[in-house]
């Protein structure tokens, strides 16, 4: 966590409420450079949250759920931070 004292973008996320120092640190590994993701939807996919589909001809679910692909250890922070 001395790194991240560092950085802007620690303080930034640390910011939001439910978002300490551990949990901050952990979304700044695991994101790396942000620059990597042109799309903000290249992010949620990243950190598995986005919905997943599915759909076959003419039917389309109504009922879908998180794709949980990506990064896991992202993910568990945001679920943290939600508590």
């Amino acid at each position: 966590m001395a790194l991240a004292n560092e950085l802007e973008e620690y303080k930034i996320i640390q910011s939001i409420p439910g978002i300490g120092e551990k949990i901050a640190a952990t979304i700044i590994s695991e994101i790396g450079e942000i620059d990597r993701f042109n799309h903000p939807e290249k992010l949620v996919a990243f950190a598995g949250v986005d919905p997943s589909i599915h759909s076959s001809g003419k039917f389309t679910a109504t009922i879908n759920r998180m794709t949980k692909r990506g990064s896991s250890r992202l993910r568990h922070s945001l679920y943290l931070a939600v508590l």
